[in-house]
């Protein structure tokens, strides 16, 4: 059967060939399968609690559940405790397993109410990775808290920027072009002819901004990224002699609910404590969860300083 789809010949998908490309092995390869509860003996129902993952060589390493607050809407908060009970022995039994250098498939339970399911295969980045993502991908009762760090998505400057950017060239029209401008530059120091390797995105005249992130996972990174965006901004003051003019730094913020509380204030209080110093040295320092508001306020600012 001719068709235009098949090449002619024994093989009929021989047209296809100088596309194809070689697939490259997985960093890591190794077996998983899920750690179990099966709290009633007379009942087949079973409960996922953690997963676990070999590797080729026999080695493991394993993820238990340990929020079980989600179990007292089945058993009630009294007697979540043997739910406890069950998971510490699952972990004791796993530990001594690895102690011992067994396989998965080795791994002996003190107690018939804590099993491992079927062995299957897998493969990913590392070890770590692979068990993370079967942690939050399998087991159905992590708490919301604890999910929210797995879903969260991290925004890194160049994201910001070009939405800030979007909502800016439809407040600013025209006058987009005399506000933003290419974030990363070298400036001389025409004193020391020294070059400086500089990032900030926002320049109308005679004054500088810069458009940074603060949706990252960790505080650390946020706390960095604010101290490198500042000090950029006041070496560039420095060398074209800027001190009186208002310096802006434009702060977006991860949303309130996309992170455990926890997180987020200490996001905030980060922020918070940095925000304080700088506006002490004439910054204008501006944080928002959108673009838009970010956008309106960088407008309202370069306006200003024109």
């Amino acid at each position: 059967m001719n068709s235009a789809f098949l090449s002619a010949g024994p093989d009929p998908f021989a047209h296809l060939a100088p596309y194809s490309i070689a697939v490259p092995k997985a960093a890591f390869e190794g077996v998983w399968a899920t750690i179990e509860l099966q709290p009633d003996p007379f009942s087949r129902q079973r409960f996922t609690v953690g997963v676990a993952v070999g590797a080729l060589d026999g080695t493991f390493s394993f993820r238990l559940l340990d929020d079980l607050v989600k179990f007292e809407c089945l058993y009630g908060r009294d007697d979540v405790a043997e739910i406890r009970e069950l998971v510490d022995a699952a972990e004791h039994g796993l530990l001594r397993a690895q102690k011992n250098k067994l396989t998965l498939n080795e791994v002996p339970f003190d107690t018939s109410a804590v099993l491992l399911g079927e062995l299957w295969t897998t493969s990913g980045a590392s070890l770590d990775a692979v068990l993370n993502r079967l942690y939050f991908d399998v087991v159905p009762f992590i708490p919301r808290e604890e999910r929210k760090t797995r879903d969260f998505v991290s925004l890194d400057n160049a994201v910001v920027r070009r939405m800030v950017n979007e909502e800016l060239k439809r407040i600013a029209g025209l006058d987009f072009e005399r506000i933003a401008v290419e974030p990363e530059r070298a400036v001389r120091d025409l004193n020391s002819g020294e070059a400086h390797w500089l990032e900030f995105n926002l320049e109308p005249e005679g004054t500088a901004g810069n458009v940074i992130s603060a949706v990252y996972k960790t505080p650390t990174t946020v706390e960095l990224n604010f101290l490198r965006a500042s000090r950029d901004l006041l070496t560039y003051a420095k060398l074209k002699e800027l001190r009186d003019r208002q310096l802006g730094l434009f702060i977006m913020l991860p949303t309130k609910d996309s992170m455990p509380p926890a997180e987020f204030d200490r996001i905030e209080n980060i922020l918070g404590e940095q925000s304080w110093s700088l506006e002490q040295q004439g910054f204008r320092v501006v944080a928002h969860d959108a673009a838009a508001p970010l956008a309106k306020d960088i407008w309202e600012w370069a306006s200003a300083t024109a």
